[in-house]
């Protein structure tokens, strides 16, 4: 495993991408995106960088200081700035995030108009920009860029969710992230779409349709992935074997859950495991 710098801890990913003339000329692209997991020695300090940044805290606090003025981004959080001006942002104590360095036509100018009243943005949307960010890392670790044009279409889709109006119902009032954050805090349980549905107060079809126009997924689809992330996580976080990983994210074997992960993401837990330098399990 190579050192990422001070602060960012093991099992974190970077990935380095290198747009084409096309993309830098026509569209949106991404330039380096990552997942860390940090403690508080985590700081970035600089005058000025070249490609605005989207960040997604998925636990703890980071501070920032942009533009004279100080902020808090927290669990849930999206911190987006230009860095085209003196920043620093650091973690306070343990720190998960997900981040993206983005460039392309208009990008800089979008950046500063959707981050003017403040750079801390706090929408219904930032669960679904937080999913989304850590499957692109996850995609382009794996596999690199895809086409301008699809590369371009999902950075599009992050600021567009980012560019929706403030002041909409809270995230708990609405059915379908209240069946999200089901979803996520009972991953290793029994869910079947009947339950989501109920829970929504909607018919299975409504429900589906709705669940998949605001997540992108249907709801067992986002089921499974969650449990993959979950497994994921676990993989990486601690020594369990593969077994007692699919027991805890809701499957009755290991070979249940071998079978799926290899089917999602190429490669078998085991094999995800060494490919990041960890050899138990």
């Amino acid at each position: 495993m190579y050192e990422l710098g001070p602060g960012i801890l093991p099992n974190s990913i970077c990935v380095p991408l290198t747009a084409t003339a096309k993309a830098k000329e026509l569209y949106f692209y991404p330039v380096l995106c990552g997942h860390y997991y940090c403690d508080d020695k985590y700081e970035v300090s600089r005058m000025r960088y070249d490609n605005p940044l989207l960040l997604f805290v998925r636990s703890g606090t980071m501070c920032l200081r942009y533009d004279g003025a100080d902020y808090r981004a927290e669990k849930g959080d999206v911190l987006l700035i230009d860095c085209d001006r003196p920043h620093r942002y650091a973690a306070e104590g343990q720190v998960e995030m997900l981040y993206l360095h983005f460039d392309g036509c208009n990008a800089h100018a979008l950046a500063r108009a959707l981050s003017a009243d403040s750079p801390v943005l706090r929408r219904e949307e930032n669960v679904l920009i937080g999913q989304r960010l850590y499957d692109m890392v996850q995609d382009y670790r794996r596999h690199g860029l895809r086409s301008e044009a699809e590369d371009s279409m999902r950075m599009y889709q992050l600021l567009i969710w980012l560019s929706l109006p403030a002041g909409r119902p809270a995230r708990s009032s609405d059915p379908i992230n209240q069946t999200v954050e089901y979803i996520r805090q009972h991953v290793g349980e029994t869910i079947t779409l009947r339950e989501l549905a109920d829970m929504a107060h909607l018919s299975a079809c409504h429900y589906s349709h709705e669940f998949k126009r605001q997540t992108g997924f249907s709801p067992m689809e986002y089921v499974i992935n969650t449990r993959i992330e979950k497994a994921k996580m676990l993989l990486l976080q601690t020594t369990m074997t593969v077994m007692d990983i699919a027991y805890e994210v809701g499957y009755e074997s290991g070979g249940s859950l071998s079978n799926l992960f290899l089917k999602k993401t190429g490669c078998s837990p085991r094999e995800y495991r060494r490919s990041n330098g960890i050899t138990a399990g």
